[in-house]
C-alpha cells in the first residue's frame, strides 16, 4: 500500500485525463454534468425576435422541448435598462421549427420595450436538461 501512494504517475496521461474530463464537464449537454454560468450569450436584435414569433405564428404547434435554460445574465440586462419593471415572455420558433421565446423588457404601462436588450438564445432540454424531476419526466 505505501508503494502505491508514493507511486508517481506520468504527467502526460493524468494532465490529458484531467483536461478530457474537465472538457467533457464543459461540452456535455446534460444538467447533471454540464457547467452554468449565468453569462451565456441570450441577446438578439429585435429583427430576429420578431422573425422567430412569427414563426410560431405561422405554425403554432406544441413544442418537442420540455423547456429551456436562460442564464441569469439576461435577465440582469433586461431588468437594468431604465423604465423595465418586468419581463414578458413571446412564443417563438427558430427557421427550422425548433420552439424558443423571446424575452423583452416591459415597462409601467406595460408596453414591451423593444428598443432595448432582447433575449433568446436557450439552450433547450433536452439536451440541456435538469437531473429528473416532476417538471422534466
Amino acid at each position: 500500500m505505501k508503494k502505491l501512494l508514493t507511486r508517481r504517475c506520468s504527467f502526460p496521461i493524468t494532465g490529458a485525463m484531467i483536461v478530457l474530463f474537465a472538457a467533457s464537464l464543459v461540452l456535455a449537454p446534460s444538467g447533471a454534468t454540464a457547467q452554468y454560468k449565468g453569462d451565456e450569450r441570450h441577446v438578439v436584435s429585435l429583427d430576429s425576435a420578431a422573425h422567430f414569433v412569427k414563426n410560431f405564428k405561422s405554425n403554432p404547434v406544441a413544442p418537442s422541448t420540455k423547456g429551456g435554460y436562460f442564464g441569469r445574465n439576461i435577465f440582469d440586462k433586461i431588468l437594468a435598462q431604465p423604465g423595465t419593471v418586468g419581463i414578458r415572455y413571446y412564443y417563438a420558433a427558430k427557421d427550422d421549427g425548433t420552439p424558443t421565446l423571446v424575452l423583452v423588457g416591459v415597462d409601467s404601462t406595460g408596453n414591451d420595450l423593444v428598443q432595448g436588450v432582447i433575449g433568446e438564445v436557450t439552450f433547450p432540454c433536452p439536451p440541456y436538461c435538469s437531473a429528473t424531476n416532476a417538471l422534466n419526466k
